[in-house]
């Protein structure tokens, strides 16, 4: 990372790209220095504009930035990698990946654990299970950003996790048996298991483990309807997910 009086640069790993005006692109990076940058690519579109057709989704790339009030506008760009190609599943749980990181991090907070994690994950979602993959980027994002739930004691009493409980997306967390006010969603002994077994699993040599298909949707609608309301956003990808069937 680089310091000028008219801009910065950084690596970056490429979170969204989106058509903008006549010839321009959009797009939302995550850096190792600068935390998430969203600029602006003027020209992008052009097959003859420097670095402009290196701003691809998952793409690895040493970016000079133009700072701005606003937005952030691209200079010039350097591929340092791309990801492998992608199958029509692995696109679809990255752009999961990457609209929650996007939903949850703050424009220019460093946070080098999360990049990190996001080329880690980059990796790892070609070898393994992308939906498993995905789902445990959640919970680790979840816990750098410090907001993973609560799901160890009652957010109420205090009570330890003893057996099934109950979730509330509200409370932000566990909510036990004596608690329990009939709103809320269950959380199984098993969910909550699994839960810890995905912020723990090592990307860097991840092992086998196998869950119930129940459990696995349990956590997912847990997790994906705390994240929308901590954010106040819905998540776009999971319609693509929905829509095909993977």
């Amino acid at each position: 990372m680089k310091m000028t009086d008219k801009g910065f640069s950084d690596e970056a790993i490429i979170l969204k790209v989106k058509n903008w005006q006549t010839a321009d692109k959009y797009a939302v990076c995550f850096s190792r220095a600068h935390g998430k940058v969203t600029f602006l690519a003027y020209g992008a579109r052009y097959a003859r504009t420097n670095g402009g057709r290196l701003i691809q989704p998952f793409a690895v790339l040493d970016i000079n930035f133009f700072g701005g009030k606003k937005l952030d506008t691209l200079k010039s760009c350097e591929l340092i990698s791309y990801p492998a190609q992608f199958n029509l599943q692995q696109m679809a749980y990255a752009g999961l990946i990457a609209e929650v990181t996007e939903h949850l991090s703050e424009e220019h907070q460093q946070q080098e654990e999360v990049y990190e994690l996001l080329l880690e994950t980059r990796e790892v979602l070609m070898q393994r299970n992308p939906r498993l993959v995905a789902l445990s980027f959640i919970v680790k994002l979840l816990f750098l950003t410090g907001i993973l739930p609560q799901y160890q004691t009652c957010v109420n009493c205090g009570k330890p996790a003893d057996g099934d409980a109950h979730f509330s997306v509200v409370q932000g967390g566990l909510i036990c048996g004596d608690c329990h006010g009939g709103e809320e969603l269950p959380f199984s002994r098993e969910a909550q298991e699994f839960l810890t077994e995905l912020l723990t699993l090592d990307f860097k040599n991840p092992q086998p483990f196998k869950v119930r298909g129940g459990t696995l949707m349990e956590l997912e609608k847990i997790l994906q309807r705390f994240i929308v309301y901590q954010t106040d956003k819905p998540l776009k990808s999971l319609d693509f997910l929905s829509q095909t069937g993977v």
